[in-house]
């Protein structure tokens, strides 16, 4: 009761009591912490010790055990002349001296230890010098009739140099094991201290802590009870989402200003609360949008990119860069719909109407996922009907993306067999073609109850499922919208273990011609660069498809280049070759671009090599660093040939 009547007395306003009782037991409780880690660094520290010392015993028994193996396998070997008791002595001969190593810094600490571990060391070794090598090498000139041979081997053995040796290392080991033991003993003693010291702490701070905050939050309740559980409550209404309530008290204390901030704030909270649920969703479904939709283009590209490197200028390779314009265009596409993709939801996507080759389209999206397929064993098999129309009406770009979307998920949930591709024919008439795509693949498969969610924003079937094959759970609702405006439908059937069939139908217009479009032409004209500028070059690249990039680029020029994979590589490269330029990727492993371009310029007869920056670092800042280095060109990512044909010009024609 007095002291109540101290702290009624205190004159301290409601919001100064209620800090004072916070802040008293948090101070309490950060000494008690605070004790507590220090407490518990020594007892750790102890344990360690302790287990250290443990250590070092095993170790010194180790020791003892191969000076026994070498001494037995000796004798016995000397006694009979059998060579079998020479094989415990070869192989502790063999790992003595690492034992002794790892020993010797294990007691690193000790300097007595240290010693006595020399003084073994060196004992061991005249004791193989001075009496074990010697008798076995007497004993091996022994023969069943050489009887003063083995006279000599007998007195060796009697002269007992070899076991006086073995006892001084017997009686240092034993001292070296005694000092162990002595110090285990005192680290054992140390950690029960500490151990004791822990326990005593965390109760006394427990109790002490229990009984300050106990008799605070009695004396808080009986002050200011009443008016708390009204502003409890309404916290709890504002937290369950009910906004509408507001406080209502009779006094004019803080507590009243209190009350009307909560009023206000439930209010204010409200009204923020809606604005930021329809601005995250808005955001998030763009943003996650627009990655889906840029990925899978930029994947095919990519992709094409690989199959290129591999080929001739040839009417195949003509046949790889067009799929690659095909994935630019339907990237351009994105672009250019990215703002309205948000939309599809309400149907108000405008969707193009072009004649198209189906099947051309088909084969085109399965040779984009080749390569994808390929890298897991997985093979892609295709079934077109042959009563299909060759040309329909419809928008190729967003019925290609949707079959990217689905081939690519089925790839990623197949860890082999095969994924089918069945497009077939449900009925034509004049002018109208309904048909039924189907992607079968042999996957994990989903769950019954779990099928509902597929085709939900925002919705995964399982957590674990995209922590291992990652994404955002948006590709099929991207599908599902898409198809549901092209006045078609999609589902799914599918058995957990056994694959899943998704299938959609659609009902396109047939068209009579497909409209050739004019091509871009080819880069054919820029090969004789390399007759006009013939050069050595270096490219400086550790992003193999970087690598693969640039060497096709450079390939067109009429240049074959050499790659150095990091800065470090590019310094040596330079060391043994005569390069006429170098093109230096910034960010690489082992060294950087920068410090690589320091390091060249710094190589006596490198002085004037012209090393242009290739890099995607392109702000303002990257460029500065590039030329205070000592680069004297630059050609950002993604890589134009123009640019690099520029440069070589304009560097080698000053």
């Amino acid at each position: 009761m007095k002291a109540y009547s101290i702290l009624n007395h205190l004159n301290l306003s409601i919001r100064q009591k209620i800090t004072f009782a916070f802040a008293l037991p948090l101070f309490l409780m950060t000494l008690v912490a605070t004790l507590l880690y220090v407490s518990s660094n020594r007892q750790s520290e102890s344990a360690r010790w302790v287990e250290h010392t443990h250590q070092v015993i095993s170790q010194g028994n180790q020791l003892l055990r191969l000076l026994v193996d070498m001494e037995t396998g000796e004798r016995g070997y000397v006694i009979t002349g059998n060579e079998v008791f020479l094989e415990p002595f070869n192989k502790a001969k063999k790992i003595w001296s690492s034992e002794i190593v790892s020993l010797t810094q294990l007691v690193s600490d000790n300097p007595e230890q240290v010693k006595r571990l020399i003084e073994i060391d060196t004992l061991q070794k005249q004791w193989l010098v001075k009496a074990a090598q010697k008798e076995i090498d007497a004993r091996a000139k022994v023969t069943n009739s050489d009887l003063n041979t083995m006279k000599i081997v007998i007195s060796m053995i009697e002269a007992q140099t070899g076991k006086d040796i073995i006892d001084q290392i017997r009686q240092i080991k034993s001292q070296f094991i005694q000092a162990e033991n002595t110090l285990l003993l005192a680290r054992n003693l140390s950690a029960k201290q500490a151990i004791n010291n822990v326990k005593l702490t965390v109760f006394l701070g427990i109790v002490t802590t229990l009984l300050l905050a106990g008799f605070l939050s009695v004396y808080i309740y009986s002050y200011i009870a009443k008016t708390l559980q009204e502003l409890v409550a309404t916290t709890k209404r504002i937290a369950s989402g009910d906004f509408d309530h507001s406080v209502k008290l009779n006094s004019k204390d803080e507590f009243y200003l209190l009350g009307q901030s909560f009023n206000s704030m439930a209010k204010s909270l409200k009204e923020s609360i809606e604005k930021m649920e329809s601005a995250v969703k808005v955001k998030t479904d763009f943003l996650a949008n627009m990655s889906h939709e840029i990925r899978t283009p930029m994947n095919g590209i990519l992709g094409m990119l690989t199959l290129l490197e591999d080929t001739n200028l040839s009417k195949q390779q003509i046949e790889y860069i067009e799929s690659i314009r095909s994935c630019g265009d339907g990237l351009l596409v994105v672009i250019n719909d990215i703002l309205d993709i948000s939309k599809l939801e309400a149907g108000k996507l405008d969707l193009e109407q072009h004649a198209f080759d189906l099947r051309l389209m088909v084969n085109e999206t399965c040779y984009l996922l080749d390569a994808m397929a390929s890298q897991k064993g997985i093979t892609i098999s295709i079934s077109i009907d042959n009563k299909l129309p060759k040309y329909l009406l419809g928008d190729r770009l967003r019925i290609r993306q949707v079959l990217l979307n689905l081939l690519s998920n089925a790839i990623k949930f197949t860890n082999q067999g095969t994924v089918q591709l069945n497009v077939a024919l449900n009925s034509l008439s004049e002018g109208d073609c309904s048909l039924m795509i189907e992607v079968i693949d042999q996957g994990i498969g989903i769950a019954a109850e779990d099928l509902d969610k597929l085709f939900k924003p925002f919705s995964q079937v399982d957590t674990s499922t995209t922590r291992l094959y990652g994404g955002t759970g948006l590709g099929l609702i991207i599908c599902a919208q898409l198809i549901k405006q092209m006045g078609g439908n999609i589902s799914v059937k599918s058995k957990q273990g056994q694959g899943s069939i998704f299938s959609l139908t659609l009902s396109l217009a047939v068209a009579e011609e497909l409209l050739s479009n004019e091509q871009n032409p080819l880069i054919n004209d820029k090969a004789d660069l390399s007759s006009q500028f013939p050069l050595a070059i270096l490219v400086a690249e550790d992003n193999k498809i970087n690598q693969i990039i640039a060497r096709k680029l450079f390939s067109k020029l009429g240049y074959k280049v050499d790659i150095a994979v990091n800065g470090l590589l590019a310094v040596t490269a330079v060391k043994n070759k005569s390069y006429d330029m170098i093109f230096m990727d910034m960010q690489m492993p082992e060294m950087d671009g920068v410090t690589a371009t320091k390091e060249i310029l710094k190589l006596a007869g490198k002085e004037n090599i012209p090393i242009v920056a290739m890099t995607a670092n392109v702000m303002a800042d990257d460029k500065q660093r590039c030329i205070e280095a000592g680069m004297v060109g630059f050609v950002g990512k993604p890589i134009n040939i123009d640019h690099i044909i520029n440069e070589i010009i304009r560097l080698k024609s000053e």
